[in-house]
């Protein structure tokens, strides 16, 4: 499928920069030529300020300059929905889904641009054929692209939050043997996933997510919050007959990683981590805010740890075809090769 010229939720060759728009911050995420780290940078949008020209800031400020981009759209710019699968071929797909989706969005079917991905073959046992649906407005999506076009970059696919940060629990945990739950807060907004490898398995939008998490608003926020993490992963496991969670993830900006790290830890029976220090493992990160700063992602200030939380979908929309094509990579490659190497190690 073809939006607006650009392939939704497409594999294409390794982008050189991932972009995040939301609708109070933007983000960037770039491999820039002479430089051994992945650079990002994010920047909250001051009342009506333009996205484009905040992206052009920090696009500028990482060194980024006319790079092909995967444009990864906020959860607030979409519906995902999980719909029972239309009994029809498959490329009659799309047109029935939308058809089945109506009563579900708050905008005309008509006006929407949609896409299917499937839902895990192993927790479909016993149950009717499921599939994710992706929903936005085609004239948000357009104004998304546009603006990241006005930037100076060359939008050539886009991608979901979601999926997004699937690639980051994916990058840190590979094996479909590892079900990863994941958590990532802002302001006003929340989403937890499980993943298994590159699938995903459940989604959910975190509600009542306040403001701010000082003093009586995060006495009232953390037990919802811990509700909705442990319903999410009680549902993957017993819900969908799937083996136990290996480990929480957290991500969270405006200084709230700690005090969610510490009440999830304490309450939750499995292992909860700090994204950032698990991606201090896997991926060598130069963040620029406003400055380049190059040292260990676990060694960052408060303030820095919050702008790569606030920057995770932009890694993770840079990760996607990296990730893709070193899965193509593994299956064409012959199995006395692989076995070689897996004896070698």
């Amino acid at each position: 499928m073809r939006v607006l010229g650009l392939p939704f939720l497409a594999r294409r060759p390794r982008p050189s920069a991932g972009v995040y728009l939301s609708q109070s911050a933007v983000a960037v995420a770039a491999v820039v030529a002479g430089a051994d780290r992945v650079r990002c940078a994010a920047a909250p949008l001051e009342g009506d300020a333009p996205a484009d020209r905040a992206l052009k800031e920090l696009s500028a400020r990482i060194g980024l300059r006319a790079a092909d981009a995967t444009v990864v759209l906020a959860p607030e710019s979409y519906h995902l929905l999980l719909v029972e699968q239309p009994n029809v071929a498959q490329a009659e797909l799309r047109d029935a889904v939308r058809w089945r989706i109506q009563e579900l969005i708050d905008f005309p079917a008509e006006a929407a641009v949609l896409e299917v991905f499937p839902f895990p073959a192993s927790a479909m046992r016993g149950r009717a054929p499921t599939v994710f649906v992706v929903a936005t407005p085609r004239a948000r999506l357009a104004t998304a692209v546009e603006a990241v076009g006005r930037a100076g970059l060359k939008p050539v696919a886009v991608d979901i939050t979601e999926l997004a940060l699937r690639n980051l629990a994916m990058r840190a945990y590979p094996s479909h043997e590892h079900a990863i739950a994941l958590l990532r807060i802002t302001a006003s907004s929340g989403v937890v996933n499980v993943t298994r490898g590159d699938e995903l398995f459940l989604s959910r939008r975190i509600a009542g997510v306040p403001k701010s998490l000082d003093g009586p608003a995060w006495d009232a926020f953390k037990d919802a919050l811990l509700l909705q993490v442990q319903r999410s992963i009680d549902y993957y496991e017993s819900g969908l007959s799937q083996p136990p969670a290996t480990a929480l993830l957290v991500a969270a900006t405006h200084g709230w990683q700690d005090r969610i790290v510490e009440h999830l830890a304490a309450m939750l029976p499995l292992p909860v981590r700090s994204l950032a220090q698990v991606l201090d493992d896997e991926m060598h990160l130069e963040l620029f805010n406003p400055g380049p700063v190059t040292r260990s992602v676990a060694g960052l200030g408060d303030a820095e740890t919050r702008a790569i939380a606030a920057a995770l979908p932009a890694l993770g929309g840079l990760l996607r075809a990296q990730l893709e094509g070193e899965s193509r990579a593994r299956s064409s490659q012959p199995v006395g090769a692989a076995r070689s190497r897996e004896a070698a190690a």
